[in-house]
């Protein structure tokens, strides 16, 4: 047998090395999985239907989707159907329509989940309504200069990160509503 003597001195500078390890350890493993989270397909596909937004082009929002993509607004009280990719880019169009400029932006943490391929974001949504379009004088008409609203996305996508295959928008189902009574004439200032 071994006589292991371990001096006071010396058992305080092992549990000092310790405890700066069990606090530097998660730290590296929060930081390495946040950044390689970053650099995922997945989000760097999800950040380039953000910036597809802001182009106010329908064309851009359907850059990365797959043929298979569909497009499904919730929640099912609104009697929405699910749309094509062909469908989704027309109901873009009239709502990209309605504005000068258009942001879609994360509220917050986007989500990565590896197990499904889905990104999941709570976004702010919306911006200054055009002056010059029909349907953007009646929300100005009745006081309306610009219009934001909120939306948890699910971005279902490809295995490989590359192609959205399914967009499903949570809205505010109040403000949807009260956008179409806007623009149907029901609701004025």
């Amino acid at each position: 047998m071994f006589n292991l003597h371990i001096s006071n001195s010396e058992l305080r500078l092992a549990t000092a090395a310790l405890a700066a390890l069990s606090v530097i350890v998660p730290t590296v493993y929060f930081i390495r999985s946040e950044k390689s989270q970053e650099v995922t397909p997945h989000l760097q596909t999800f950040r380039k239907l953000l910036k597809a937004y802001a182009t106010l082009r329908p064309a851009a929002l359907g850059a990365n989707a797959s043929k298979e993509f569909s497009h499904t607004v919730l929640p099912l009280s609104l009697n929405l159907p699910p749309r094509s990719l062909e469908n989704f880019q027309q109901h873009a169009a009239m709502i990209f329509s309605l504005f000068e400029d258009f942001k879609m932006e994360p509220h917050g943490q986007v989500h990565f989940s590896k197990e499904t391929n889905t990104v999941i974001a709570h976004c702010k949504m919306g911006g200054k309504v055009n002056a010059a379009s029909e349907m953007g004088k009646k929300l100005i008409d009745g006081g309306i200069t610009d219009w934001w609203t909120e939306c948890v996305l699910f971005v279902k996508m490809t295995p490989d990160g590359t192609k959205v295959v399914e967009l499903k928008e949570f809205v505010n189902s109040s403000k949807a509503e009260e956008l179409q009574q806007r623009l149907s004439g029901v609701l004025s200032k």
